[in-house]
């Protein structure tokens, strides 16, 4: 069983487009580190999966190649539509090739896995996303759009297919409005309320299926997307990416969600730089000195996100170099002098 979720975040300044899943597999036996939420070669769009591996993993490997290897599928001006009809072709064309399957039946064959697919639509200069499922009556993939409709607040969940036992994506939007109602934001914009409900039972140890650290990323209106890790089960566990748990000396080197407030664990950055003047004479003086009020040298407000992370750059650059320093100093100081002997 799988919980995918995908959501328009709405804030001030811009919207945003996010994914998430959890990362377990299942099928007579439990694996906590499948990859399910996929970067395809443009990098406009995301895909995620429900239902059974086996079905899903071949038609998504044969999908990024094919676009890998499509100069069409590839080119920024085509427009995400064009991109989904291409994935619906690619799909069905796969599943319809499908044969000798044990019981001989292939009728429902591709109604195995159900996918979605989301991005950003220069043409309509807005987030889309879609559904896409197999129809046995159309012997083929069809697409459902689920931002057709909403203006706002648009968040969508999906589950296995509804043959399954438990359909978690109805007991996911059950948790979903509670979680707007607690936060008294039931008329408010959409934040990040979809990815509390998903760490919620990702924790919930009575929901066996749907488990292992969340995946992350997002789609950016400049048409790019980011994939992000998280820490799991808490800021004080393990980092992880796409499912996998990483030593914290050998993690990728993408930013991190704490699953707890839902936040991206920023590196702090010095309040009030009283030293200031030890950075004097550094290619970094001047930048710094944008920085930090030059008042009372403390750090502005309104600092951007590129100049927020120069600055992590530049200070861990400076807190190495004072520690090389010192070091090498202590080691001169340990070098034993020679004591002359009486007589020599």
């Amino acid at each position: 069983m799988t919980l995918c979720i995908a959501w328009i975040r709405e804030m001030p300044e811009s919207e945003e487009l996010i994914f998430a899943t959890d990362s377990t597999l299942t099928g007579g036996e439990k694996w906590n580190h499948g990859v399910k939420l996929f970067e395809l070669p443009r990098k406009d769009c995301l895909l995620c999966f429900a239902g059974e591996t086996h079905r899903a993993y071949p038609l998504i490997l044969n999908l990024i190649s094919t676009i890998k290897h499509n100069d069409e599928l590839q080119n920024p001006a085509l427009d995400i539509q064009d991109v989904l009809y291409g994935i619906v072709d690619i799909f069905t064309e796969l599943v319809n090739s499908i044969f000798d399957k044990p019981n001989g039946d292939v009728s429902d064959i591709g109604g195995e896995a159900k996918f979605l697919f989301g991005g950003w639509s220069w043409k309509q200069s807005r987030f889309r996303i879609w559904r896409l499922y197999y129809s046995a009556d159309a012997k083929g993939f069809l697409q459902t759009e689920e931002t057709a409709n909403q203006k706002s607040r648009v968040c969508i969940f999906l589950g296995d297919p509804e043959t399954a036992d438990d359909n978690i994506a109805e007991e996911a939007a059950k948790r979903y409005k509670e979680e707007l109602i607690n936060r008294d934001k039931f008329d408010g914009k959409l934040d990040m309320e979809p990815l509390s409900v998903l760490v919620e039972i990702c924790r919930d140890k009575t929901i066996r299926e749907v488990d292992g650290a969340l995946q992350i990323g997002k789609v950016y209106k400049s048409g790019t997307t980011e994939f992000f890790g998280v820490m799991w089960q808490s800021v004080e566990g393990n980092p992880t990416f796409l499912g996998k748990i990483y030593d914290k000396h050998y993690k990728p080197r993408v930013r991190y969600f704490d699953p707890d407030t839902c936040e991206i664990i920023e590196e702090s950055i010095p309040k009030s730089l009283a030293n200031i003047e030890d950075f004097n004479g550094t290619n970094d003086y001047d930048f710094l000195k944008t920085c930090y009020s030059q008042e009372d040298n403390f750090l502005k407000q309104d600092l951007s996100e590129r100049e927020r992370v120069k600055l992590i750059s530049m200070f861990h650059e400076h807190s190495y170099g004072q520690f090389l320093k010192e070091a090498e100093k202590n080691l001169n100081l340990e070098v034993p002098i020679a004591v002359q002997k009486d007589g020599e």
